[in-house]
């Protein structure tokens, strides 16, 4: 092929040939490898993080190159005389150029093409794929990390996206072979490096995004962007994208195509094209319920596990998008066959134990797989696993932390420990995997784990799935888990003297889940040539994670940890098909909201009071909605005062509260291993014993698991009630005596002051008899101007600078200190110490004040409990919640709040909790952060003030979940669980059923089943409310008594509260949440309108607000809520605020209702427009004033109760 056919780029010709040089210089071949160089090849000079190969431009040109590909902006007179007389093809992007080269090069593809991206499942898929096209008569291929696969088998070794060069070379093979129809995997590296440009495909599917590649790419965005290329760039425009709406970031896939005008083809539970009602388990196989455009169809599909399902359904659609009819798609999935090396049966024992191997060797992989296989271990379930050298270190705690929850017994082993030391590698694993057993020796800890195997366990080997090769050193050695598993097998049986186990009549478990089908790129690019530099300098990935790791192990004081460096360590969590957790506070059903409202109670003639006050109660109210500006002294005051006070304090020790009887649990199996003659058995409780473990931050009672707490059958419910104990109403005494709260604040008294104090307070208009009032000192006005009219209102003490004492009044009662907060603070931290109480403290983007509230109403129900009134998250609000709790609390419930890095630090440890939540990270406050992960390593900081022992709660939906699950362990935390829709959550919801004014749900709670009511609706409700009753198990409270409890949660003013609406003879429902939005809690709310059902020629109705603080991509997230309000079939919408007029310019005609900057200007028309039967949810963040619309609609059509009387 001539050169001129070959590129379109610019030429310049070094040698005689002139100008027209380029119609003579014939191409015989490509390369990127100078050593594969022959006489008429292109070389192609790409730059890698490692080498550069502009460099071997001389051994190139000597082989007999003809021409040298390479960056324009790279050709210097070096390289041209390194060049001599062969031509330089100057290209703007020299990967790229390589890979339309190839292709036009090669020239033959298969007719249809089809490709899939994601973090998990891609090699499935891709199997998936070729399986419908070869049932539906086409010669089919696919290609990927098991390799390229035809009808023959296996034919070219795996690399999930080979170099362009060779990709080619295979699709030009693959037709001459007579191939028409093909599937393959696209990398994120293959994106990123272009070898897939030059790729003609008709469809592209996405899987999901999960946490890999760490190594190469900095940040999730950018592993996302990488994957987004295939949909952006390589897609043509009459493709088709295949894609699951609820799969996380699917919204960005969506986007593209939207951006592009692509067809989109939609699967799953919220799908369009194949619409999944409903899955039935049926032994090892799965009964689907699909609608498509031509009817319901039953389809059997012979594979287990919920992602499999999400595997099937995204390779009919890709293969239907290709041109496979429907009905013979559909009748494909009826004998669709797993990917080899995805939980993968190998063999069995004699007494029947199960050994499976799995390609898993990430995180999510690990912890999917095991869950998986456990309802299939009567017996044990026992791991054998590693984790590879030269790669993101960070997966090693996050897997040895999985294996020790989730398998009996764990094996850690080498993997591919590379040019790492082995050892090093599994010590980091074995740290957060106490009690494993260690065997180096990869086919000697397969050997120990089989022979141990008894009736009813399960063996899982994880880790190199169909891999032939182990990687030490630089050099791949022969070695495959199949071989040794089988292998072991033998042996056991021989030394049983009993035949071993073939694998007829076992069980065909097809388990190899998506999500356990983690195609590591990595791992299977390793056998290559290091031409492509995929991964960061080793040396310098090592540093920095070494660095990452110093820096999140010293205590947060403020300082930034180093940005590089953290992103390095980022981690990513599973899709979901859930909503977010949405911050929705809860009242009682009585009515009372304990929000304090500082403007309804101002004097008109105290203006500058009431300005002072304001701003303190404002801030420590608005905190949540992101109104607080980071004040770095009462960081430095904190550490000041926990020094001082905290070193000194007693350890806990608690009482247990009386815990009702319950029936004997199944008995567990047996811990103690068998194994061959020649090892001494282990008995792992014995081993756990002798690893130094943090002693449990509360001695909990030991709750014995019934088989079902249904507090929705009236009988048991009834039950449970009679056996709540009313708190007594006592007099709990003086919350200070005067002795212990002068020694507290270290002050000095001036004037007559002689009683305890009964509460503290920092509001002069509210403060009551008996308590102490502190001065504290705002930017704008100085709360010693009030402290004597707080004496005169019946403070028993004002607490004052003794800077400010000269200028006060004579006759009052102060107490003189340093400083004020300071003071305040230190009376918090003493308050912590000098109480036994059982302490849980609440962060995340949205959802705290909602789950502080919901565990007050839970905890209360076991003991006396301790609450703040109002959102106190603040530097303010957290010392002062904690100086009103009473010595003799029992449950302390506290919310820690920021919007800058390095807030919670101090807070938290004030605090000291023994239970942390973070209900889930959004992207809230981006104005003061790069990003969503950036938020998530500030929310982390509430694991640095657990207790030794304590617990990390976390909400396994949430897309940070990897990255706070590591955090929490790199801080130190080893108890850490999880809640959430999401499969391998430890609290689970089973089933939901979300009501107009309620939800009920069967959840199991840490292992205990329980089926319970929720007073309000809302499927985030649901899911608070798993993250609460974990909560509750953790602290030792009463289940049940917490579950009674939820029955009586709504949603207050401004947070969900629901009102009917007298509205000209019928009614309406009004839906308040005016008090705050982002991105996940107007998500939410929409949802919430689309569950709720609308009355004949009703209307579903949405008045937004702006969303403030969002950053960068204000507009951009503004503009995504039309999808979303799509997908809720919401019939009309009003906008309010510069940014929502984005939105409202995206909005169809025929759903706009009326748009204005301001609220104010939208309420005539609002009241005009309403309708009977219509349902109207205002929402918008607190800055945007949507609370007088909701008042409005109020005031105009009062309740049908209230309307007649007067």
């Amino acid at each position: 092929m001539l050169l001129k056919d070959l590129t379109n780029q610019e030429i310049e010709f070094a040698g005689a040939d002139g100008p027209d040089g380029d119609s003579v210089v014939v191409i015989s071949g490509l390369t990127a490898d100078s050593r594969a160089v022959k006489p008429g090849f292109v070389f192609a000079a790409v730059s890698g993080a490692k080498v550069d190969g502009a460099k071997f431009i001389p051994q190139a040109v000597e082989a007999g190159a003809a021409a040298v590909l390479i960056d324009a902006e790279r050709i210097t007179d070096e390289v041209r005389a390194q060049a001599q007389t062969v031509s330089l093809i100057a290209a703007i992007d020299a990967r790229k150029e390589l890979a339309l080269m190839a292709a036009r090069f090669s020239g033959a593809q298969p007719e249809r093409m089809v490709a899939v991206t994601g973090t998990a499942g891609k090699t499935s898929v891709a199997v998936f794929v070729r399986q419908i096209f070869e049932y539906a008569g086409h010669v089919s291929a696919s290609l990927g990390t098991i390799g390229t696969v035809t009808s023959t088998g296996q034919s070219y070794g795996g690399l999930t996206t080979p170099d362009p060069v060779s990709l080619h070379e295979d699709l030009k093979q693959l037709v001459e072979d007579g191939v028409t129809h093909a599937a393959m995997e696209a990398s994120s590296h293959g994106l990123d490096q272009h070898r897939l440009d030059g790729v003609r495909i008709v469809a592209a599917g996405f899987t999901n995004l999960g946490r890999d590649h760490m190594d190469y790419h900095a940040t999730i965005e950018e592993y996302l962007n990488a994957k987004l290329r295939l949909f952006k760039e390589i897609l043509p425009a009459d493709g088709v994208i295949v894609v699951d709406p609820e799969t996380q970031f699917a919204d960005r896939v969506l986007a593209v195509a939207e951006e592009r005008s692509l067809k989109i083809f939609t699967v799953g539970f919220f799908g369009d094209n194949l619409k999944l009602l409903s899955v039935e388990p049926e032994g090892f196989s799965q009964v689907l319920q699909l609608e498509t455009s031509e009817g319901v169809f039953s389809v059997a599909l012979p594979l287990a596990g919920d992602f499999q399902v999400s595997n099937a359904l995204m390779a009919a659609g890709l293969a239907i998008s290709a041109g496979v009819p429907l009905q013979i798609a559909l009748e494909a999935l009826t004998v669709l066959q797993g990917a080899p090396g995805r939980i993968e049966h190998v063999g069995s024992r004699e007494n029947g134990a199960l050994v499976f191997v799995d390609y898993a060797h990430k995180p999510e992989a690990l912890e999917n797989v095991l869950a998986a296989l456990r309802p299939f271990a009567s017996g044990r379930l026992i791991s054998v696993f590693g984790c590879g050298g030269d790669r993101d270190t960070g997966k090693r705690a996050l897997m040895g932390e999985i294996s020790s929850r989730l398998a009996d017994v764990s094996i850690v082993t080498d993997d591919n420990p590379r040019t790492e030391d082995a050892d090093s590698i599994r010590a980091e694993i074995v740290a957060a995997c106490p009690g494993a057993l260690e065997i180096g020796d990869r086919a000697l800890a397969i050997r120990q784990a089989v022979g141990m195997l008894q009736d009813g366990d399960v063996l899982c080997i994880a880790g190199k799935g169909h891999e032939t090769g182990q990687i030490v050193g630089t050099e791949v050695l022969p070695f495959s888990d199949h071989d040794e598993a089988r292998s072991a097998l033998a042996l056991a049986a021989e030394e049983s003297g009993l035949p071993v186990s073939s694998q007829e009549g076992t069980p065909e478990l097809s388990l190899d889940l998506s999500e356990m089908d983690l195609l590591a790129d990595d791992g299977a690019e390793d056998n290559a040539e290091a031409l492509d530099d995929e991964a960061l300098d080793d040396e310098a990935l090592l540093a920095a994670v070494k660095d990452g790791f110093k820096e999140f192990e010293v205590p947060v004081s403020g300082e930034d940890i180093d940005q590089k460096d953290a992103d390095r360590l980022l981690s990513e969590g599973d899709t979901s098909k859930r909503e977010e957790l949405v911050d929705t506070g809860h009242m009682h059903k009585d009515g009372s909201d304990h929000d304090l409202d500082a403007q309804s109670t101002a004097d008109d003639t105290l203006v500058s009071q009431e300005a002072l006050e304001d701003e303190i109660l404002s801030e420590l109210e608005a905190s949540e909605a992101g109104e607080i500006v980071a004040d770095d002294s009462a960081q430095e005051v904190a550490q000041v005062a926990i020094d001082d006070v905290s070193q000194d304090s007693e350890p806990d020790v608690f009482v247990e509260p009386e815990i009702v009887a319950e029936p004997d649990a199944p008995s567990k199996p047996d811990l103690t291993l068998s194994v061959p003659a020649a090892v001494a058995p282990v008995n792992i409780k014995k081993a756990l014993a002798k690893t130094l473990l943090p002693k449990s931050a509360i001695d909990k009672p030991d709750w014995t698991i019934v088989p079902h707490i249904n507090l929705l059958d009236p009988e048991v419910k009834s039950e449970y009630e009679q056996q709540m104990i009313e708190l007594p109403d006592i007099d709990r005494g003086p919350l200070w005596t005067l002795a212990d709260f002068l020694e507290a604040v270290d002050g000095d008294v001036h004037g007559d002051v002689s009683s305890d104090i009964t509460g503290i307070s920092i509001d002069s208009r509210s403060v009551q008899k008996g308590e102490a009032y502190f001065s504290i000192k705002g930017e704008n006005f100085d709360g010693h101007s009030f402290a004597m009219d707080a004496v005169e209102a019946g403070a028993c003490v004002a607490v004052v600078s003794r800077e400010k004492l000269g200028e006060l009044p004579e006759g009052g009662r102060y107490v003189a200190v340093a400083d004020v907060l300071k003071a305040l603070e230190r009376l918090g931290i003493a308050a912590r110490a000098r109480t036994k109480a059982r302490i849980i403290a609440v962060t995340g983007s949205v959802g705290k004040t909602g789950t502080k509230e919901a565990l007050r109403l839970c905890l209360s129900k076991s003991g006396f409990t301790h609450a703040p009134v109002a959102s106190f998250n603040n530097h303010w609000g957290v010392p002062l919640t904690l100086a009103r709790m009473h010595a003799d609390t029992e449950f302390g419930i506290f919310e820690i709040g920021m919007n800058h890095r390095g807030e919670i630090t101090p807070l938290v440890k004030m605090v000291r909790p023994h239970v942390a939540i973070v209900t889930t990270v959004e992207p809230v406050h981006l104005e003061a952060f790069n990003s969503v992960e950036d938020i998530a390593r500030a929310k982390a900081e509430i694991f640095s003030g657990i207790e030794r022992g304590g617990v990390a709660i976390l909400n396994r939906d949430n897309r940070q979940y990897d990255l706070l699950r590591y955090l929490a362990a790199v801080a130190g935390v080893r108890n850490i669980v999880s809640f959430g829709m999401q499969p391998g959550a430890q609290s689970v919801a089973k089933k939901v059923a979300v009501n107009p004014d309620c939800s009920c749900l069967n959840a199991s709670i840490l292992g205990q089943e329980i089926s319970y009511k929720i007073g309000a609706p809302g499927v985030h409700h649901v899911i608070n409310s798993l993250g609460v009753l974990t909560g509750v198990m953790e602290l030792g409270a009463n289940l049940a008594f917490a579950g009674l409890a939820l029955a009586d949660m709504s949603a207050p003013k401004g947070r969900g509260a629901q009102s009917v609406l007298d509205v000209n003879g019928g009614t309406a429902l009004l839906i308040d949440e005016s008090y705050n939005a982002n991105p996940a809690s107007m998500k939410a709310a929409i949802k919430l309108v689309a569950e709720l059902p609308v009355a004949k020629n009703g209307r579903r109705v949405a008045v937004l607000g702006d969303m403030l603080e969002l950053g960068a991509d204000t507009d951009k997230l503004h503009a995504d809520l039309a999808r979303e309000l799509e997908l809720g079939k919401i019939d009309m919408v009003y906008c309010v605020g510069t940014h929502m007029k984005v939105l409202w310019e995206r909005l169809p005609a025929h759903s706009r209702g009326a748009y204005s900057e301001t609220s104010d200007k939208l309420e005539k028309q609002l009241l005009s427009d309403v309708r009977p039967n219509d349902i109207v949810m205002i929402k918008g963040s607190l800055g945007t004033r949507m609370g007088p619309l909701v008042d409005a609609l109020k005031k105009r059509f009062p309740e049908p109760a209230a309307a007649g009387e007067s």
